[in-house]
């Protein structure tokens, strides 16, 4: 066995990529490392050998995958306990014996894992080097719990903490081998006594607290639940995860400002001094365009004083901007042009105190600006989308409604995980599974992109505006065949999606404001079209669309209740949900305290995450 109480270095897997190490993991123990094949993984995973493949890029790697990932598991669970135990050395003992002796890290099928490594001439490199220096802290990590429990009762040279130590780790490892030959029919509470009375012989001193300590009151975490017996399964991220604050302060770290926020369209600022202005998690910003044409963004943050320079959603700036606090003025450009007042200042330099500048994309005509940097541009994700997009001309597009904006006491997720999958459109959408082809497209990218898309039915079933719709949408000749009597979604993960009809499109951006609560942000684009069935269809296309709005917010609502009650820890996903099972995934990459079931004690998500991130 080994751990270091720090995690790896690399991202855990998850989905299918995790549905491979669960089956690789049973495969070792039942068959050993020598005779291990790809088919008998794959027939235990429920997937082809070829998967192997393609999430891994052969056996070998994904048997390292799998000794990388059952020892960032206990590395990571050790972690807990050592933070959870705080400065008691005997409390972080105790816990380092519950974890390595509990049935989640030392269920036989992984210990199985450990020993193949080590018992294999062939495999021990490997696992000197995944395992090697945790191994090593793991060790320094028990003799220094033991050293300084014999410190703090004023005892010098007795007993020896380095031989204690070895003592201990030795009898878990012992205990370790008969859970390999017995099974998981081993008695482990008889174990966890066993080694507390070797600590209690070593210590006597702390004989009496050891007795007291029982392994129920020991202060080590709630423990994750076993990892499914059926890993094909998919499952949901945990309930707490949609309604608690620090964990909505760590998306805005990690998530949100790093990622590519959609403002509007270029249309929207046509002229020199149009600006359009926005708040993203209380930070305000606007784009204007400049006297060369170009599109530029700032903080909405005076350097004087810090009032805003702008003022209202949008507007026009003739020549210059004004701060209306204390008339300091800058370019278009964000160049500071005067400062009123002069010589009531010392000399300094003005160029020093300009706008201060945020990073702005142009994409096929939408604007998107981001507040740090992190992801690649919104160009090298959608890319894959590119070629299909053209079809739509949306740079040539202009505003065919006002900006939409709407209020929800609902969590983000639980809006865009509902937007992302149709198993619910047959009971909960009448109306659109009226207009629509059962088939439904869906795919996530490896760049964090999705697209669903579905065909209108030849003959739509009974429903009023599906049926007119589907009569009265005209033929829109710059699009091919198969995109003229199709919806596709195209969406930019976290938070950023786009509804593509044939007649027009909009943008659907989904903004946390608070733990179970979210702003949806939306503005619809097309060419100017005065035909009457041009008209007619796009009210239709509205009607449905608000009926579906109506629909999916009493479903999230609902949702979300559920999600805060305490009854539900977290669920399983179908076929059809897909996309959401990738949404989720991308979540639990970027941020691995997701992994948890329960809450974090209060005050430690951040920094579970970021010991779980190691």
């Amino acid at each position: 066995m080994a751990a270091n109480p720090e995690t790896g270095t690399e991202l855990r897997p998850s989905g299918s990529r995790l549905d491979l190490i669960h089956a690789t993991v049973a495969a070792i123990s039942r068959h050993g490392l020598s005779s291990l094949t790809s088919a008998k993984i794959a027939g235990i995973a429920g997937h082809t050998a070829a998967s192997i493949n393609f999430h891994f890029g052969s056996k070998e790697a994904l048997l390292l995958a799998t000794l990388r990932e059952v020892s960032e598991e206990f590395a990571a669970e050790l972690a807990a306990v050592l933070e959870e135990a705080g400065s008691d050395p005997l409390h972080g003992l105790l816990g380092i014996i519950d974890a390595s002796l509990g049935r989640r890290l030392s269920e036989s099928r992984k210990v199985a894992v450990w020993y193949a490594f080590l018992s294999e001439s062939n495999a021990r490199n490997d696992y000197q080097r995944i395992c090697g220096d945790r191994d090593a802290a793991y060790c320094q990590t028990v003799m220094q719990l033991c050293r300084q429990l014999i410190a703090d009762q004023g005892l010098e040279g007795w007993p020896d903490a380095e031989a204690v130590s070895l003592g201990l780790t030795g009898l878990v490892d012992q205990l370790w081998q008969g859970i390999l030959f017995a099974g998981d029919d081993f008695d482990r509470e008889a174990a966890k006594r066993q080694c507390r009375a070797y600590l209690r012989s070593v210590f006597p001193w702390l004989a009496d607290r050891i007795q007291a300590i029982s392994p129920a009151s020991a202060k080590t975490r709630a423990v994750v639940p076993e990892a499914t017996a059926e890993p094909a399964l998919r499952h949901t991220l945990p309930a707490w995860l949609y309604h608690n604050d620090e964990f909505h302060d760590l998306e805005k770290e990690k998530l949100f400002l790093p990622s590519w926020q959609i403002v509007c369209h270029a249309s929207e600022l046509a002229e020199a001094g149009d600006f359009v202005a926005f708040e993203f998690f209380g930070l305000r910003g606007f784009v204007i365009r400049d006297e060369t044409g170009s599109l530029r963004a700032f903080h909405n943050v005076c350097a004087h004083r810090a009032h805003a320079v702008v003022s209202g959603e949008r507007g026009h700036c003739a020549r210059f901007l004004t701060c209306r606090y204390h008339g300091w003025t800058y370019h278009l450009d964000g160049r500071n042009r005067s400062v009123s007042a002069p010589d009531t200042f010392p000399k300094f330099d003005r160029s020093n105190f300009g706008l201060q500048p945020i990073e702005l994309e142009l994409f096929m005509g939408m604007v998107f600006v981001r507040f740090q940097s992190g992801e690649p541009s919104v160009a090298e994700r959608m890319q894959p989308h590119r070629a299909e997009l053209s079809h739509y001309r949306i740079e040539q597009m202009v505003p065919l409604a006002d900006l939409w904006v709407r209020d929800l006491e609902i969590d983000w997720k639980n809006v865009v995980e509902n937007y992302v999958e149709d198993y619910h459109f047959p009971i909960g959408h009448p109306g659109l599974s009226a207009l629509m082809e059962p088939k439904y497209d869906r795919a996530i990218l490896p760049g964090g992109t999705i697209r669903l898309s579905h065909r209108m039915r030849q003959q739509p079933l009974r429903s009023w505006s599906a049926e007119r719709y589907a009569a009265l949408l005209p033929v829109i000749e710059h699009l091919p065949d198969d995109l003229r009597r199709r919806w596709t979604y195209f969406g930019l993960l976290p938070n950023v999606y786009f509804d593509i009809y044939p007649e027009w499109m909009d943008f659907f951006q989904v903004i946390p404001v608070g733990p179970g609560r979210a702003r949806l942000r939306a503005r619809t684009y097309g060419f100017p079209d005065d035909r009457r069935e041009m008209k007619a269809a796009r009210y239709l296309c509205s009607r449905l669309n608000e009926r579906v709005q109506a629909e999916d917010e009493v479903l999230t609502r609902s949702v979300q209740r559920g999600l805060e009650s305490g009854a539900y820890t977290r669920g399983i996903l179908s076929d059809k949900e897909i996309v959401l099972a990738g949404f989720q995934e991308w979540i639990r990459a970027r941020l691995p305290v997701t992994r948890l079931m329960q809450a974090p004690v209060r005050s430690s998500v951040a920094v579970r995450n970021a010991a779980m991130a190691r």
